[in-house]
């Protein structure tokens, strides 16, 4: 087996006082060879990205607050205690509608190197 195969996630972590932020704030997380985890954390209503679409998947959790995705011309929002999914290549828009903090997972993983072993 290689190194990276016998990693074990109790030795690969991010510790949040040392967490990056990414170009548009967020909280760059644990960062694998197959998925990434980043925190988008009080983000502002009225906020959004317009209709766009990503090479990965993310499939994401609303931890507070509202927002409201719009995919396949269809609009569905996600409050607090709500989870999703994005799929790759499909074209989707994001509005927050009420001040909210959401955790993503990407797979794959949209930042490259993987987190370092501590």
């Amino acid at each position: 087996m290689s190194n990276e195969t016998e990693r074990h996630a109790e030795t690969v972590m991010v510790r949040g006082e040392h967490a990056t932020r990414g170009a548009e704030g967020e909280k760059l997380l644990v960062n694998g060879q197959r998925m990434a985890l980043r925190l988008w954390e009080h983000e502002k209503v009225g906020v959004g990205k317009s209709e766009h679409q990503n090479v990965y998947e993310y499939v994401a959790y609303v931890i507070k607050g509202a927002v409201r995705i719009t995919m396949d011309r269809h609009s569905f929002e996600a409050h607090a205690g709500d989870s999703y999914c994005v799929p790759a290549n499909t074209p989707y828009s994001l509005e927050i509608i009420e001040e909210a903090t959401v955790v993503e997972a990407t797979s794959p993983s949209d930042r490259g190197d993987v987190t370092p072993v501590e």
